[in-house]
């Protein structure tokens, strides 16, 4: 599982190069308490959820950067039948 560090959006905004290409973050926003989900390079990308999470409870499934429905995600992570049925009572 890859490991996302938690860091603030000003923070992300400072990150060197170096940084941004090689860590995963996750910021979650206090202000509308949104979260996303970055990858290496900046992408958005996460495996065990949704990428990005918004306080109306609306998700978005991301993978290296790529919006992807539900159904299409689990696909393309290659998830159980009962894994998606967990995901989509946790996330619903």
């Amino acid at each position: 599982m890859i490991k996302y560090e938690e860091i603030s959006f000003e923070e992300y905004l400072q990150l060197s190069i170096k940084e941004f290409n090689e860590n995963c973050y996750f910021i979650n926003n206090p202000i509308d308490d949104s979260k996303y989900w970055y990858y290496k390079q900046g992408k958005i990308h996460r495996e065990d959820g949704p990428a990005l999470e918004y306080n109306d409870g609306t998700k978005h499934w991301w993978l290296n950067g790529n919006e992807y429905t539900f159904e299409t995600w689990c696909k393309k992570i290659n998830i159980t039948d009962e894994e998606k049925v967990f995901l989509r009572l946790k996330y619903s």
